[in-house]
């Protein structure tokens, strides 16, 4: 793609509107290099399940890394805001900027998926990679909290959905035996990313400062994503259309149970992420149990991720859904709910990280599985959209709840808030699994699905 091309779809806005707007513009220029990606790239069609599949799945494990890295990491900046830079300034209206970048990198895809089919996956990547070193960069000069909240949240969030549309659709592109296990090896960047990003972002603002740190993020973002960016081919080509969304998609009711899964797994999976450190607290453990508790989640979470996909190709993507999802529920809930020390904890970061993020490994494998390959990022883009809202209303929802009813001292409330949302989750994968299993003349109970 031509830079000319990359500039008619740059993101100026600080908000959803601006995404929409600029995409707008760029339909036009959209609908000439898909015309012309196609007819250079129908007669290279590569065979699925081949070797070259996998440069493509760990370009996007490695941008997964850097994706998820800035949400995972905001932590340790939030900690140097709340006691350093902004001493004066509530937790709650500082956590709108990790809140922000999750919420938008998961809503914006409504636009950055459409965007990815109809104007190639790698330009897309391209304009995630120039807006988030952009976000960086302006974050480091910010002297006030809304300055951090338009830059570090907002536009980071608009261009990591730039850089998500594309990562977490092209493994099942290249995959069909594999599936789950590619999209499971993408995915699993994400929690390898928390682990290291998270280290790193600490000692540079213990040596560099936060400024410094910032912007040196900028500077590895625009680097290393540069380049995996470079190795998002499509194997199968997109075909040119009229609208930038695939509306067809909404009148199916496989779409509607995706969806509605996602927004109330989202809703719900982030309460044991941000409150686990403050319990271990109130159990006596010290900042640094917190900081090891996130660090078990995120390794268990990256073996999780890739085991899902292995099971998924064996014995099948709903059920395998369906099943970590109800384990969720039943780890997450009695042992959070009793814990008396540390030492449980980390069990449940350990159990949690394994089993509960499934559902971003299986999801993609999902959606490959009932809507053609070649419009997998717009479907994936409209399901994350009801993922943002879950971010943002169960995040919301969980600091109001820990501070009105659990009143900063207990976290029963939270908890039960959490397990209810996800055992609503495996509720609406069991009515999917029901659907597909209609969908087939055998009416087996227990068969792949």
């Amino acid at each position: 793609m031509h830079q000319e091309d990359m500039a008619s779809i740059s993101i100026v806005g600080d908000t959803k509107s601006s995404c929409r707007g600029s995409i707008n513009k760029a339909t036009t220029v959209c609908d000439e290099h898909a015309k012309l990606t196609s007819s250079v790239e129908r007669d290279n069609i590569r065979p699925a399940d081949s070797l070259y599949g996998w440069i493509p799945t760990l370009a996007a494990t490695v941008n997964y890394m850097f994706i998820f890295g800035a949400s995972n990491s905001y932590g340790v900046f939030s900690t140097y805001y709340l006691n350093v830079k902004f001493p004066g300034t509530s937790a709650t209206t500082l956590s709108w900027i990790g809140t922000l970048v999750t919420s938008l990198m998961l809503g914006c895809s409504i636009l950055t998926g459409a965007m990815a089919d109809k104007c190639g996956y790698r330009v897309t990547a391209y304009t995630g990679t120039v807006i988030c070193t952009l976000a960086y960069i302006l974050a480091s000069f910010a002297d006030e909290v809304w300055e951090l909240i338009l830059t570090q949240g907002v536009l980071l969030g608009i261009g990591a959905s730039f850089l998500y549309a594309p990562s977490t659709s092209i493994p099942a592109q290249w995959f069909v035996k594999n599936r789950g296990l590619a999209t499971g090896i993408a995915v699993a960047g994400s929690s390898v990313g928390g682990l290291w990003f998270t280290a790193a972002t600490q000692t540079m603002i213990d040596s560099l400062g936060a400024e410094w740190a910032l912007r040196v993020l900028g500077i590895l973002m625009f680097a290393v994503t540069s380049v995996t960016n470079s190795l998002y081919y499509r194997r199968v080509p997109a075909k040119p259309r009229k609208s930038l969304f695939e509306m067809r998609a909404a009148k199916r009711l496989i779409f509607w149970l995706v969806s509605i899964e996602t927004c109330t797994m989202y809703t719900g999976y982030w309460a044991l992420t941000f409150y686990v450190g403050t319990n271990a607290k109130h159990l006596g453990g010290t900042l640094r149990d917190g900081s090891n508790l996130l660090l078990v989640l995120n390794a268990g979470s990256a073996i999780g991720r890739v085991m899902a996909g292995v099971i998924a190709d064996r014995f099948g993507t709903v059920n395998t859904l369906l099943v970590s999802i109800l384990l969720t529920v039943v780890i997450e809930m009695p042992l959070w709910m009793t814990a008396k020390s540390i030492t449980p904890l980390y069990v449940l970061c350990a159990l949690y990280g394994l089993i509960s993020p499934s559902f971003i490994s299986l999801n993609p494998v999902i959606v490959a599985g009932h809507f053609s390959t070649d419009v997998m990022a717009s479907v994936m883009g409209m399901t994350n959209l009801f993922g943002g809202l879950g971010v943002l209303a169960g995040n919301l929802a969980q600091g109001a709840i820990f501070e009105k009813y659990d009143r900063r001292e207990t976290f029963t409330n939270t908890i039960i808030f959490s397990g209810v949302f996800i055992l609503l989750a495996g509720i609406v994968t069991l009515f999917m699994r029901v659907h597909v299993q209609r969908q087939r003349s055998d009416r087996r109970i227990f068969q792949r699905i």
